[in-house]
């Protein structure tokens, strides 16, 4: 009798735990034979993909690593589970979760600490910025060539953040590359940001600048190229949504601010716009249709793409072209932009393989912008392209 007791008190035990790790593994199972998502339209990227078995890659730790990568965002549910686990980290007052802070006045701010930036990728880009700037600034001139790195709103809106929060002092890096480069080709443009941070100048689901903290430094980038910045009332500015949810609030997946509005900045010009070089032109510099999708973002100049052209009815600056060197930060900037060219390019380096230097020269560029936010500088892998 005692020994069947102290084997039920044993089985009682053992039974969370029992219970933990056939939820663990049952879940796993169905999540192998679950069909295989491409992308996550909830987190808007491209999920790890099943990894191919190499030996040597096994090996090195390589393949076991990608293996837990892809279970991992191929798992059931994953979403819910999300949340789940937001709303539980929550409960035990904890004020970052999963890379985010959730900060004073309902902003969601992506974390960036200093241990996580990759020196050696940076100072990689730093290089190579730094000597295609130096190389176009000697042949075009320092108000026509321009770098402008973006602070995120870990930086510009600090005072937002959780106490002792610790961020990555991007504001450190602007100053240490503004020294370097020739002068008035740096645009700091966290200054004039800082100036407004009571204002809607970033999305508090979202990793972008809005169309208003845009339009700040846009005012800062046309003065330096000595053209008069054209007046915000010069722009019919209309919200055209307000239930955007972004890519931060995605980290977390539970609703605990409303969502964000967008809004686009209408003029009376006509535009053209080509996407990819596909010879369809269109008429806008916005695609609404996004704006029914979880992407919304992307109505500005329809999301990603490797080369977008725009031509205007601008009579001014008649034999100048620029070109736009950017990630997704440029797309509610280039609007802007536009406006004082008759011609705009914006290359994205992740999808065009011609060398830049020859595209400057067979498309007769006078102007140049690289245009990043500065997350996304210290990791982006592909700017070797701009020295080739």
């Amino acid at each position: 009798m005692e020994e069947q007791k102290r084997n039920k008190k044993s089985i009682e035990k053992l039974l969370p735990t029992m219970l933990f790790l056939l939820l663990i593994f049952g879940f796993t199972a169905i999540s192998l034979f679950t069909p295989i998502k491409k992308f996550s339209e909830n987190e808007n990227r491209v999920l790890a993909q099943r990894p191919k078995f190499q030996w040597n890659s096994l090996w090195k730790g390589t393949y076991t690593k990608d293996y837990e990568t892809f279970i991992t965002d191929q798992f059931f549910k994953r979403d819910a589970w999300i949340g789940i686990k937001t709303w539980t980290e929550l409960a035990m007052q904890k004020k970052e979760i999963n890379g985010v802070f959730f900060a004073r006045d309902d902003y969601l701010i992506e974390t960036q600490k200093k241990e996580e930036v990759d020196t050696k990728q940076l100072e990689k880009n730093e290089e190579w910025l730094l000597k295609f700037i130096s190389k176009y600034e000697k042949l075009f001139g320092s108000d026509r060539v321009h770098a402008m790195l973006v602070p995120t709103a870990s930086e510009v809106l600090a005072d937002k953040l959780p106490k002792f929060a610790q961020t990555y002092s991007q504001q450190k890096l602007l100053d240490e590359m503004k020294t370097n480069f020739p002068k008035g080709t740096f645009l700091d443009v966290g200054e004039t940001l800082k100036q407004h941070t009571e204002e809607y100048i970033y999305y508090k689901t979202d990793h972008h600048w809005t169309a208003q903290g845009a339009y700040y430094a846009y005012e800062q980038w046309a003065k330096a190229c000595e053209f008069l910045p054209w007046d915000s009332s010069k722009f019919q500015i209309e919200k055209v949504n307000d239930s955007f949810y972004g890519t931060i609030y995605s980290k977390i997946n539970i609703k605990t601010t409303k969502p964000d509005e967008i809004y686009l900045y209408q003029t009376k010009e006509t535009y053209q716009v080509e996407y990819d070089m596909d010879r369809k032109k269109k008429d806008t510099l916005y695609e609404k249709s996004h704006l029914e999708t979880k992407d919304k973002y992307s109505v500005y100049l329809d999301g990603n793409h490797g080369i977008v052209q725009v031509d205007t009815n601008i009579q001014d600056n008649a034999d100048r072209k620029l070109l736009i060197l950017k990630d997704s930060y440029a797309h509610c900037f280039t609007p802007f932009a536009v406006n004082h060219f008759p011609v705009t390019y914006m290359i994205d380096l992740r999808y065009f393989n011609m060398p830049i230097s020859q595209f400057i020269k067979n498309y007769q560029i006078t102007d140049i912008l690289v245009l990043y936010n500065v997350r996304s500088f210290i990791t982006d892998k592909n700017l070797y392209k701009i020295v080739r």
